[in-house]
């Protein structure tokens, strides 16, 4: 079958490796993979029946890469009783729709972080001939013990002998990863977000089969000593490092980085995912000022700059932000995996260019994609926008072209 070529004229192109802007303005892309990027000229002389989008009006850059949704939950607070009530069916097309959101805002590729087994039918073509969504990976319901976080998903494991298994099921059924619960977590009724349930030896048998069959492996951890057993047992990513304890006075989740419980770790290269944007909505009001502030929201917004403090101080020892957003869960929507990155600039203190790296080409490094740069033999994932987001990163906000695994999605 003979490929396609594609040629694209824009305003600019970024480079990921300079960090900054191509001095030759076209592209041209053949299949999934990118070919060159010269001057228009000098690509239509080498591909002379290449089809030619003129998109010079636009910055052209790589499409965001989103480690962390949900894509069968509805970003409300009821998100969990909302899914055990739906059914099958309306499950799927909710979670079509979700993805479909993705794409248009600019992400090109994402990784579901837990679902029911039926959501991997979202990777079959016929699916994708009715909708258009972004490259996605899969987990299948993650490995939690018993009664654990996420447990109504449908997999709870207590034995090292079973977790083997689990890994196994997956790479039998087409998974991209496997995912840990290693803490309790806010969405499950009885499961303490300041508990660190796995140890670190069950931790590193999941590993260790894992990368045996070429598998990633990321944890939910909510706990500085879940994050500690994570980088012992062999995890490739630590997701929400939200070094929760419980606060004796008002019985609500307190963050407090332990900065020598930490200190082995430093400069080991580790990835984590803090999801800085996961349920920014629900303290908005009283952000902008809309509500006045009691005891508890007051505490909340400590609590969300903590946040942001322990952001920096993980990227301060050496550790390795990734973009997740949690969509899918309380005010976290599937259209604002932007919001992460301009967080990570505006409360967060990265410049743009870092923001930008860290939703592309550090994230699709993560999650072990080829792409998120634009350069010969990376995959064509790109998006195209009227402002440049180096000057403003909120400029990803409107996202005006996609280009998603070689065709132009939108």
């Amino acid at each position: 079958m003979n490929k396609k070529f594609i040629i694209v004229k824009a305003k600019k192109i970024y480079n990921s490796v300079s960090e900054d802007f191509f001095p030759a303005t076209a592209i041209a892309f053949a299949g999934n993979e990118i070919l060159t990027i010269e001057d228009l000229e000098s690509l239509q002389k080498q591909y002379p029946d290449a089809t030619v989008v003129d998109w010079s009006a636009f910055y052209l850059f790589p499409g965001l890469i989103n480690t962390h949704v949900h894509l069968e939950f509805d970003s409300t607070v009821n998100a969990r009783q909302r899914y055990l009530e739906e059914s099958v069916g309306t499950r799927f097309l909710l979670s079509a729709t979700n993805a479909h959101m993705l794409l248009e805002s600019g992400v090109t590729t994402a990784r579901d972080a837990g679902s029911s087994w039926e959501l991997l039918n979202l990777q079959l073509p016929q699916v994708q001939t009715v909708i258009t969504i972004p490259k996605l990976q899969f987990v299948g319901p993650p490995l939690t013990v018993t009664g654990g976080h996420l447990h109504f998903l449908g997999c709870e494991t207590d034995t090292s002998e079973d977790m083997v298994k689990q890994v196994r099921l997956r790479k039998k059924l087409g998974c991209d990863a496997v995912k840990l619960i290693v803490t309790g977590g806010q969405m499950t009724p009885g499961s303490m977000p300041e508990q660190t349930y796995m140890h670190t030896r069950e931790i590193q048998v999941v590993c260790e089969e894992a990368h045996n069959l070429n598998l990633p492996v990321f944890a939910h951890c909510l706990t500085t000593e879940g994050a500690t057993r994570c980088m012992k047992g062999g995890v490739d990513c630590v997701d929400h490092m939200a070094c929760f304890i419980r606060n004796r006075k008002n019985d609500l989740l307190e963050r407090k980085f332990e900065l020598e419980k930490m200190k082995p770790f430093r400069d080991n290269g580790h990835y984590f995912m803090m999801g800085l944007s996961a349920g920014y909505h629900t303290l908005d009001k009283y952000r902008k000022g809309k509500d006045r502030c009691q005891e508890r929201e007051t505490f909340l917004l400590e609590q969300e700059s903590r946040m942001f403090s322990i952001f920096r101080q993980c990227m301060e020892m050496g550790f390795l932000p990734v973009c997740g957003t949690d969509a899918g869960t309380a005010g976290t929507y599937f259209s604002e995996t932007w919001l992460e990155l301009a967080l990570m600039v505006e409360r967060g203190g990265l410049t743009t260019r870092e923001a930008i790296r860290i939703g592309t080409l550090q994230s699709a490094k993560c999650i072990g994609v080829r792409t998120g740069s634009l350069e010969p033999g990376y995959q064509a994932d790109m998006i195209a926008l009227k402002e440049n987001p180096l000057l403003n990163i909120r400029a990803l906000r409107h996202i005006d072209h996609v280009v998603c695994n070689g065709k132009i999605k939108k």
